[in-house]
């Protein structure tokens, strides 16, 4: 639901919100006359930093903006219809099962000057998914990809085994300069230099990251036919994690943009004269994450009633109405409507108090260290607005069941080391509700993410559920939808992800911002326009 200034609905109650349209024609560019007599800038209020400056982040724009408006990628999606379309690559084909060719577009440069062409695309590739460098994108990622040039300006790129998606990956393949990565690496992740409209200026940890127009971008040729122009002479990403200070800046005109606001200031928002709250569903899914590493027997989350209570005994109906302000609607398992696998007829676990206590009295009294445990719910520092209010609410609800659960907020590298990867065998009470992104729109990533062996993020290693993942890989159309409704089915009677929530995104945003929230809340400035300079 798009909600825009008079037609905004929802019911904000108590406190909280979280953790994708159509795209307006962009105005022309200004003069170089017009800009030099007055300086445009463009000002984003973000609600979390950005892990590095490594090109590879561009995957994650959606919740660490700012880094795809200088890396570009091999395949963009159309704001509106969502499909494929070119950037970087003019053209993909499959040759056969392992092999897919793109062409690239000639007469593109870095930031550095050096040549965009098939050497510079395969070294990027191949750096991306490269299984030493071990990036968080390879959780993105099926089979091994590599890719090799066979020409100037066209690319193979192969995977390990069939993977009739891969085009889908290379929406998230972005491409640096091979020229940085060959002489200068330690600059890799200090500064992005990328062939985007906008290019890297500066970066102040903990306050902004700075870009500037890139006037030599490809896409300012109209024969190029890319999406979008350079209307800003800069482009600023500031770090606010407080949404109370990210509303107050659009407010002020500090800003433009205020991202993942939450119900309550989007109402504020709708009732401040000059600016507005927008919002659209998203690819986020909030999920309950527990250690599930075998050896698992001995655990409390060893034992699948000890998973269902965990989800049994938390009213989701009355956070979405009160604490998500409405901005929310209970989900069925890790991805929404949108994405192949999506299956309509899981029944949501519901809340059940009762039941849930009496599963975990009968896990106790056959030896399971139900009660004994210290279950540690970890929160992220500035995940999403309130977040941390969010696992407060949780932990209630499991602590009148008799269980001990303990709050632990972490900056991101503690939170990382503790629940963004694979579990140390036997550990068994660390877990989360947080958001899972599923960009791909396609259930396979979150499994090869999530539940795989293969993974080293996931949440355990399930054999069972791979033979099932990877049968299911090849194929393609109704075949590979039924395929993985069943194994989301499976998930779901198992209890080793729990789905909790579908998620609408909301910005507030001044009046003389033209943008209309695309469908993959991707925050380019080049889809934008300050229509009141």
């Amino acid at each position: 639901m798009t909600q825009t200034k008079g037609r905004f609905l929802v019911c904000a109650l108590l406190a909280f919100v979280l953790l994708l349209g159509a795209c307006l024609p962009a105005a022309a560019p200004a003069s170089d006359g017009e800009m030099a007599a007055e300086k445009k800038t463009f000002t984003y209020a973000a609600i979390r930093e950005w892990r590095t400056m490594e090109a590879f982040n561009a995957y994650d724009e959606v919740q660490s903006p700012g880094l795809r408006n200088v890396i570009e990628v091999l395949l963009d999606r159309d704001p509106v219809s969502n499909e494929l379309i070119p950037e970087l690559a003019t053209s993909f084909e499959q040759l056969d099962e392992l092999t897919w060719s793109f062409t690239i577009r000639e007469g593109v440069s870095f930031h550095d000057g050096s040549p965009l062409n098939a050497e510079a695309v395969a070294y990027a590739v191949n750096h991306q998914w490269s299984e030493e460098n071990a990036f968080q994108v390879r959780g993105f990622m099926g089979p091994q990809i590599t890719a090799e040039a066979v020409d100037e300006f066209t690319v193979h790129v192969m995977t390990a085994s069939p993977d009739p998606i891969l085009p889908n990956r290379m929406h998230l393949q972005g491409i640096s300069s091979m020229k940085q990565l060959l002489e200068e690496p330690d600059q890799y992740a200090l500064v992005p230099i990328g062939t985007g409209p906008y290019k890297f200026k500066d970066f102040i940890a903990g306050d902004a990251l700075i870009l500037e127009a890139n006037h030599d971008w490809w896409g300012l040729d109209p024969d190029q036919g890319a999406r979008g122009a350079i209307n800003f002479d800069e482009v600023v990403f500031l770090y606010r994690p407080e949404d109370a200070v990210r509303l107050a800046q659009v407010k002020t005109g500090e800003v433009d943009i205020a991202q993942w606001v939450s119900a309550e200031s989007c109402l504020e928002a709708e009732a401040t004269e000059g600016i507005g709250c927008r919002s659209e569903v998203s690819v986020e899914t909030l999920f309950m994450r527990m250690d599930l590493e075998p050896p698992r027997e001995g655990t409390a989350f060893g034992d699948m009633r000890v998973r269902l209570a965990f989800q049994l005994a938390v009213d989701y109906d009355t956070i979405l109405d009160t604490i998500l302000g409405g901005q929310a609607t209970i989900a069925r398992q890790m991805v929404g409507p949108s994405a192949t696998g999506h299956n309509e007829s899981i029944e949501p676990y519901g809340y059940d108090p009762e039941r849930a206590k009496q599963l975990l009295d009968e896990a106790a009294a056959d030896g399971v260290p139900v009660y004994e445990t210290e279950f540690i719910n970890v929160s992220l520092i500035g995940w999403f607005s309130r977040s941390e209010e969010l696992h407060q609410a949780v932990n209630a609800y499991l602590q009148e069941l008799g269980l001990n659960v303990v709050l632990e907020v972490s900056e991101l590298e503690p939170f990382i080391e503790k629940v963004g990867k694979r579990p140390p065998p036997g550990r068994g009470r660390y877990f989360f509700v947080g958001p899972h992104g599923n960009e791909l729109y396609d259930y396979a990533l979150s499994l090869k993410g999530h539940l795989s062996c293969e993974s080293p993020f996931a949440t355990g290693c399930f054999p069972e559920l791979d033979v099932m993942r990877e049968a299911a890989e090849p194929l393609i159309g109704a075949e590979r939808d039924q395929a993985l409704q069943d194994i989301a089915q499976y998930v779901h009677d198992q209890v080793y992800s729990g789905a909790v929530a579908h998620l609408d995104l909301s910005y507030a945003v001044s009046d003389c911002l033209n943008w209309v929230v695309p469908l993959g809340h991707r925050a380019l400035a080049k889809d934008m326009d300050n229509t009141c300079d």
